[in-house]
């Protein structure tokens, strides 16, 4: 058998301040009706976002490089965990720029 839940006990739960304390920069402001959510913190959300890629690229290029020029000032792992991290961070950024025109188009397609 389901359990029943009470109205009462779902409706405490408050998905805006659980997403809050986990990203503060994506947090929602009500208007006076409600709807509107504040874009500027969403671009801010994302251009830290792209910085902080950016800044994993460069890091590992700057080791790949000390390494190439010298292989004992730099270790081997070292250099492979900032590769992979770059790597990781520029295919997350891929996959969220593929989600949003996905969902640009399908907001674009919908008939009013």
């Amino acid at each position: 058998m389901t359990e029943t839940v009470p109205v009462a006990a779902i409706s405490a739960l408050d998905p805006i301040a659980s997403s809050e304390s986990t990203f503060p920069s994506a947090a929602i402001a009500a208007s006076s009706d409600g709807l509107a959510a504040q874009p500027a913190n969403f671009v801010n959300f994302l251009e830290q976002t792209v910085r902080s890629a950016d800044a994993k690229v460069g890091e590992a290029d700057r080791l790949v490089q000390k390494f190439a020029v010298d292989e004992n000032s730099v270790p081997i792992h070292q250099v492979a965990i900032a590769l992979e991290q770059a790597r990781l961070s520029v295919e997350l950024m891929v996959q969220v720029r593929a989600r949003a025109l996905e969902a640009y188009r399908d907001l674009m397609n919908m008939q009013v």
